[in-house]
């Protein structure tokens, strides 16, 4: 009976030893051209082995500095990953499969130095991650964000209206609390406009929000431009629905009464006019202006002051992750039709 082998010998181990060391040295040349630009100073999948850099043949300095960032922070992996090689070689434990424990074919460690699974596996991690991200698309995707993040909002805001009195506080920790609270405003507790115009003016802004998704829901735009979006498009659509209907479905009892839910003597305002409900309080820092300030000397301050819900906070992260990363989708000229 012939016994598997279960590990490369030492010859072997030194002849892909010499592979990794010849591919980190082009690596580093690589990294340090791209590094140079950013500063100024002058049959596997693409996962799977180094970027080609035909452009940094072509001259480095034709790179933006966002387009080298990103090829630096990949090229950087890929260095990280020649290194964990190594030591797996000086270990003996270099060319096992991490998932089946058996020897990974020389053909695919000499084209892949780094790879940690056998082609088998790594085939079915594609597949398995492709019917859970590529498949689902990103139309299907933004409507899937926004139905969890209105769920969530829902579920919590209708818990504490039928839990807690007006004004009732629960103490999770120093630093967040249920607070029970309600508004007429905008996000955070503002209020701007008169309530009926504020209440149509998210009407039009969900339903703007809604169509602008599907209709790029084709285009090259990332996955996180949609995922922003989906943030921004359920947070308006959450506060929506306390205005339309808030005051419809529950009634408003007097202290310390809990509000009840389709109350037999109806609600406290009619369609439009309902109250957004508030509850998550993040009470992080507080203290006493000193006397001699001008203005605010001896005033208690309190951060962070404002009481808000899911809505809010799915709101206000869209929009700020959405000017910060991936403002330049704002663009038409950038939602360019997708391939996928």
């Amino acid at each position: 009976m012939i016994m598997e082998k279960t590990r490369y010998s030492d010859e072997e181990l030194q002849e892909f030893k010499a592979i990794i060391l010849d591919k980190l040295e082009k690596a580093n040349r690589d990294y340090e051209l791209l590094k140079s630009n950013i500063m100024n100073t002058d049959g596997n999948d693409v996962t799977d082995t180094s970027p080609t850099f035909k452009v940094l043949e072509e001259g480095a300095n034709t790179l933006s500095k966002e387009e080298a960032g990103r090829l630096a922070q990949r090229q950087m992996k890929f260095i990280q990953h020649l290194q964990a090689a190594l030591i797996r070689i000086e270990n003996k434990t270099y060319g096992i499969c991490r998932e089946t424990g058996k020897l990974i074919p020389k053909e695919r460690l000499r084209a892949v130095p780094h790879a940690t699974l056998s082609i088998d596996v790594k085939n079915n991690d594609n597949r398995r991650k492709e019917f859970l991200i590529v498949r689902l698309s990103k139309g299907a995707l933004a409507l899937l964000i926004t139905l969890l993040v209105i769920c969530a909002d829902q579920i919590l805001k209708i818990w504490v209206k039928t839990s807690f009195y007006y004004g009732e506080e629960l103490v999770i920790t120093d630093w967040f609390r249920l607070f029970f609270i309600e508004n007429n405003g905008m996000a955070f507790g503002m209020e701007v406009l008169n309530k009926l115009v504020l209440t149509l003016f998210r009407v039009v802004m969900a339903c703007l929000f809604v169509y602008y998704i599907f209709r790029i829901r084709n285009s090259a735009a990332p996955r996180g431009y949609f995922v922003c979006l989906s943030l921004i498009t359920a947070g308006t659509i959450g506060n929506v629905i306390d205005c339309l209907f808030y005051g419809l479905v529950f009634d408003n009892p007097m202290y310390p009464g809990v509000a009840s839910f389709m109350p037999d003597a109806g609600g406290y305002a009619s369609f439009g006019f309902g109250r957004v409900v508030d509850m998550l309080y993040f009470p992080l820092a507080e203290w006493n202006w000193p006397d001699w300030l001008p203005f605010i000397g001896g005033n208690h301050f309190i951060f962070f002051h404002p009481v808000f819900n899911i809505a809010d906070a799915a709101l206000c992260v869209g929009v700020f992750i959405l000017v910060i990363f991936y403002y330049r989708f704002l663009s038409p000229k950038e939602l360019k039709p997708d391939c996928e």
